[in-house]
């Protein structure tokens, strides 16, 4: 058995682009789904904790439950929302 710490990340993903360049990305929900198999999958690791990170990205499009749009005068600038998965 090991004592490393690992994590593992879980992104929203890009499900849609259209012509405009308006982008979709899949919901909070399903990411979950997505967590919740890998952790299923893996029950012989030990999950140490799981948290959130907004991460700053002026490429993605689309506002969903997974991203927030903030209006900084002159443009916006898209939060990304992504899970990150601590475990042994």
């Amino acid at each position: 058995m090991t004592n490393e710490i690992n994590y593992i990340d879980f992104e929203p993903k890009l499900l849609n682009k259209n012509f405009w360049g308006t982008k979709t990305f899949e919901s909070s929900t399903t990411v979950m789904e997505r967590v919740n198999e890998w952790t299923r999958k893996n029950y012989n690791r030990e999950i140490i904790n799981v948290e959130t990170i907004v991460l700053h990205k002026s490429t993605y499009g689309e506002e969903n439950s997974n991203t927030s749009k903030l209006n900084m005068h002159g443009g916006y600038v898209y939060l990304i929302h992504k899970i990150r998965v601590w475990y042994k």
